[in-house]
């Protein structure tokens, strides 16, 4: 399984996660902050590269709290606010789940996807249209 978190709010921000045996998700590197106005291909090569770091079934270790002021230092951020709309990436036997997050935090409805839908969905829900061509 591969896991991956994107926001959008002034920039796109998206990271890695590791998922430990008991199923919590912390971030990992890369940290990747683009522009709004990314192409797909741009956007697409970043998810890649961060499903490609993601890694699942690490041994669980708390989380530190100086790694909360690292996290928003690595996204350009000062809290949990400024991140803005989100989803959780989620690819599992060749399919990807999406998950929407709102700006207060909160996952939405699930959504399946076929790689040729990722980019749509998650821009979906980033609240963004798709990148224009030319």
């Amino acid at each position: 399984m591969k896991n991956i978190t994107l926001f959008a709010s002034n920039k796109i921000r998206l990271h890695s996660n590791e998922i430990t045996v008991d199923g919590l998700g912390i971030a990992i590197e890369p940290f990747i902050v683009l522009p709004l106005n990314v192409s797909d291909e741009e956007l697409i090569n970043a998810l890649r590269r961060c499903l490609e770091a993601s890694r699942a079934n690490v041994p669980h270790r708390p989380w530190q709290q100086e790694e909360t002021a690292a996290y928003y230092k690595k996204l350009g951020v000062r809290s949990h606010k400024d991140l803005g709309r989100g989803a959780d990436v989620r690819l599992e036997t060749g399919r990807y789940t999406i998950t929407p997050i709102d700006k207060k935090g909160r996952f939405g409805e699930p959504v399946e996807a076929e790689q040729e839908e990722l980019l749509v969905v998650v821009r979906k829900c980033l609240g963004m249209l798709p990148a224009q061509a030319g």
